[in-house]
């Protein structure tokens, strides 16, 4: 069963809004065991003095690799809503990352075969297991089952997801931006598949916010990495046993890790 640790509470590099709950999700990859109790726990906190609204932010790469990805879509598609009820105002948003872009093009039955492959290779296998698929299938039965057993609110919920999100000077994208680009123009393939360039940039930052995201697991794993301009969430859930959130409020932030 699956622990929650709080950290402590520290200064953020830029301030949020006041009297905003904002919570942003890291890389769940079927971890659903983790994210269920990451969510209740992300409910307790955001119910308390002085909040009037709150947001959660899943960073994306719901699915592959991890045990259960059918619960994980389904929890995502319910956000953090679902656990609070009418008691608070909830905006959830879905970031797309590189591998529900997959998903979502096979729901849309556009996706290539060689995407099909490459997916494959990445933990789709998984996926399609989670759905009662067979990897050995030909590639349009494989799209085909998919767009059958895709339950239709969880499907409606992946076509609803967007590359990336912006709260004041803070900038959710699952991989990140590329700052060689203008900030306006940071296409799909950019925000879900960056690594380096946005990682470990050449010049100075060039942008006015800072970027929550997730994509790339770093050293030491089981925690978040903190630079300047950058904070990651990804701490590799499917092999580490770490589900990471970030909550923000006014000036403060602290993470959450649900642990099992």
């Amino acid at each position: 069963m699956a622990r929650i640790e709080r950290g402590p509470w520290r200064n953020t590099p830029k301030p949020a809004d006041t009297d905003h709950f904002i919570a942003a999700i890291g890389d769940v990859h079927g971890r659903a065991d983790l994210l269920e109790p990451l969510l209740e726990a992300l409910a307790e906190d955001a119910i308390g003095p002085g909040i009037d609204r709150a947001s959660c932010i899943f960073l994306g790469d719901l699915i592959d690799r991890g045990p259960d990805v059918v619960n994980a879509l389904g929890l995502a598609a319910g956000g953090l809503g679902m656990f609070i009820g009418d008691r608070l105002p909830v905006e959830d948003v879905l970031l797309l990352g590189n591998h529900d872009g997959w998903l979502r093009a096979a729901l849309d039955n556009r996706l290539t075969a060689d995407e099909l492959n490459l997916w494959r290779t990445n933990g789709g296998g998984e996926t399609w297991a989670a759905f009662g698929i067979a990897a050995a299938q030909r590639p349009d039965a494989i799209v085909d089952a998919l767009r059958r057993a895709v339950p239709l609110f969880v499907q409606d919920a992946v076509r609803a997801m967007v590359p990336i999100h912006r709260i004041g000077d803070w900038m959710f994208a699952h991989a990140g931006l590329d700052p060689r680009r203008p900030l306006q123009d940071q296409p799909l393939g950019v925000v879900s598949w960056i690594r380096d360039p946005f990682l470990y940039p050449e010049r100075p930052w060039p942008f006015p916010v800072v970027v929550v995201h997730g994509h790339t697991p770093e050293e030491p794993f089981e925690e978040p990495t903190i630079m300047r301009h950058r904070i990651n969430l990804d701490t590799g859930a499917f092999f580490t046993g770490v589900l990471t959130a970030l909550e923000l409020r006014n000036d403060q932030m602290r993470f959450v890790q649900a642990k099992g």
